[in-house]
């Protein structure tokens, strides 16, 4: 029998394990005609031998391919993860950063508030004092202003004083406080006023009118229109009026009464220390 018909009985009668995948079939196949075509004397048993060896070697590049496939894949994934850890990496890096900016930001914040706290340390320790002394320049001079609503104005500068040392009260409230009061005294100023009221004078009680042209000039007048006055700042006494101003003092008061519409009257005007 020749290879040639050893081969074919091979065939027939399946000796040639081959395997199920048409790949390696092929492959068998092949591999058989090889042998057979470099060695034709060899008998049936060595060409089977010989594709035992082939499809071991098939079988073992097989398994080799799939232990690459799954090295491969594998090493896929842990590249992915890698540029993901680095990714987050990079954020995780960026945010750092942000806090670290935040960080010095918030310290210089810190820094300047301290500086704040202890300047407004040092101005509080200095406006205080300086409150007391104009709550005592304020009393002198409603002490020494033209004598209206005197015991009223006196009234409130103390219970200022008062209030001023309550340490319920911010400074800021202390302050404000003051400047109120120095603007009420300031509005005196510019405000015309008439109004009744007692008045002792030369050991005499009266009930009077008062008229009071801002600061300028301070004049009374008794209800009976027979007596008028005025205030002289530099002796601090009531000067009796002739009573040939009495008539322009009454008209004066009327105005101030909103009684008669505003004209120009002829009031004795007192310079300081000196006769109207």
């Amino acid at each position: 029998m020749s290879c040639c018909d050893d081969l074919n009985h091979c065939l027939r009668r399946g000796h040639f394990r081959l395997n199920s995948h048409r790949s390696t079939s092929v492959l068998a196949y092949l591999a058989c005609i090889a042998i057979w075509m470099t060695n034709p004397g060899l008998s049936a048993a060595e060409l089977q031998q010989s594709l035992d060896v082939v499809e071991s070697t098939n079988r073992s590049a097989e398994q080799s391919q799939s232990k690459i496939d799954a090295l491969s894949r594998e090493t896929r994934i842990l590249l992915e993860e890698y540029r993901s850890l680095k990714e987050s990496a990079e954020y995780q890096e960026a945010y750092t950063r942000e806090l670290e900016n935040l960080d010095t930001a918030q310290r210089g914040q810190i820094e300047s508030l301290n500086r704040q706290i202890a300047q407004a340390r040092i101005t509080r320790q200095r406006i205080l004092p300086l409150m007391r002394s104009m709550v005592d320049a304020l009393e002198k001079f409603v002490v020494l202003d033209l004598p209206f609503h005197q015991e009223e104005r006196i009234s409130a500068v103390i219970q200022l004083r008062q209030r001023l040392d309550r340490p319920d009260l911010s400074v800021a409230a202390r302050f404000r406080l003051l400047m109120e009061a120095y603007q009420l005294e300031q509005d005196y100023s510019r405000t015309v006023e008439a109004w009744r009221g007692p008045l002792h004078s030369d050991g005499e009680d009266l009930s009077v009118e008062y008229l009071r042209l801002g600061r300028a000039a301070l004049y009374y007048q008794s209800l009976d229109r027979e007596q008028s006055g005025y205030w002289d700042r530099a002796q601090q006494v009531w000067i009796p009026l002739e009573s040939t101003h009495g008539r322009a003092l009454s008209a004066a008061l009327r105005v101030a009464r909103n009684e008669a519409a505003p004209d120009l009257l002829q009031l004795p005007f007192l310079a300081t220390g000196g006769a109207p």
